[in-house]
């Protein structure tokens, strides 16, 4: 029976086999081998572009949240948005300016007799054909009217803002042939004034033309409109001539105060 080693055991006389030599651990590669391997495997300049990027990306993010808009008022709800609602009274277009002499009452000196025309009609010569929007008709009075005066009394006090006449008879009639006008046949007013409720007063002088001749003044607020007139010419010429005094049309344009 052999002897063997007390120590480890071998048997005594027989060749110790080498020890299988283990590789030593390197420290630096077990760190390396240790790393997270998706770090491992990516260069370090790409790891500091991408961390530049996430790092601007997150600075936009806070600029859009922080900067709110300034369109959306300090405490406005966050729900749905509706239509604010329209204020009453809201103010529209301003109103245009119209005539309003056709709504008044009129004062005037008392008109001529109707008479007949030449083309045989009968024909009146009351106050109210001054404001009937038709030149071919007429209020007349007799002889010279320079100092009469005419009121007109609106319905409501007006903004008026240009006031006119057609200063005398603007008729032409037939007459076989020819047409005969009245408006150098009889009185043409050469000047008049305008009265307002206030005491404002317009001056209006007149040239001899038989359409409207209005004036513009200073918007003036008044519920009646005193017509003075100053002078006229003297009475027509000829055997057609006729010594009247005539307006054919006023015009009182203004809007509602």
């Amino acid at each position: 029976m052999g002897r063997f080693c007390t120590n480890c055991g071998h048997p005594i006389g027989q060749p110790v086999p080498e020890s299988e030599v283990l590789p030593r651990l390197d420290d630096a590669s077990y760190a390396a081998s240790s790393a997270d391997p998706a770090r491992a495997g990516l260069p370090s300049w790409l790891i500091a572009v991408v961390g530049a990027v996430l790092a601007l990306v997150l600075v936009v993010v806070l600029v859009i949240w922080l900067g709110g808009d300034d369109d959306e008022p300090s405490g406005a709800s966050s729900g749905p948005a509706t239509s604010a609602p329209s204020e009453p009274g809201g103010t529209g277009p301003a109103p245009r300016p119209a005539n309003v002499a056709a709504t008044t009452r009129i004062e005037a000196p008392e008109p001529a007799p109707a008479t007949t025309d030449l083309d045989g009609s009968l024909v009146g010569y009351a106050a109210e054909q001054m404001v009937d929007g038709v030149p071919q008709t007429t209020w007349r009075t007799g002889g010279d009217a320079s100092g009469s005066t005419i009121l007109f009394t609106l319905r409501r006090p007006t903004s008026l803002t240009r006031v006119g006449l057609v200063n005398g008879y603007a008729k032409q009639v037939p007459n076989g042939a020819t047409l005969v006008d009245w408006y150098p046949l009889n009185r043409r007013i050469t000047s008049v004034e305008w009265v307002f409720d206030d005491g404002t007063t317009v001056g209006q002088d007149l040239r001899e033309v038989r359409r409207m001749q209005g004036v513009r003044i200073d918007a003036v607020t008044t519920r009646t409109v005193q017509l003075r007139i100053l002078g006229v010419t003297d009475p027509g010429a000829g055997p057609l001539g006729r010594d009247y005094t005539a307006i054919s049309e006023v015009m009182l344009s203004g809007t509602r105060a």
